[in-house]
């Protein structure tokens, strides 16, 4: 084991452990805002899940789109499942004629 990464935890009452491996910054194409993905791998096998610090809706959605899968086999699967969807979501906003808006992006209340 590589000594950065903590041992699990053995108590009854300690479960979903899992420890931040890295964080990750981009922007989505003409909106400003960066958004931030903190990528986790589970203490007990080897997935991971992450965390987002915004989620996309444009006008052609009536709630954000979320990842409903956070249980991933790699990192760059975790990291394509948020940001596929928030490509797709903002191509199909464009090609239905809507200009890209910070308004596009909601920040998460779990992100801090």
């Amino acid at each position: 084991m590589h000594p950065e990464q903590p041992s699990p935890i053995r108590h009854p009452l300690i479960t979903h452990q899992r420890h931040l491996v890295t964080e990750y910054a981009f922007c989505l194409g003409e909106i400003p805002t960066t958004i931030r993905v903190r990528l986790y791998k589970q203490q007990e096998g080897q997935r991971y899940s992450c965390e987002q610090s915004h989620y996309i809706q444009t006008p052609l959605q009536d709630e954000p789109a979320f990842d409903s899968a956070d249980d991933h086999a790699s990192l760059d699967a975790c990291l394509a499942a948020i940001t596929d969807a928030m490509v797709a979501q903002y191509q199909q906003a464009e090609q239905a004629g809507h200009r890209p808006s910070e308004n596009w992006l909601l920040p998460s209340r779990e992100f801090d």
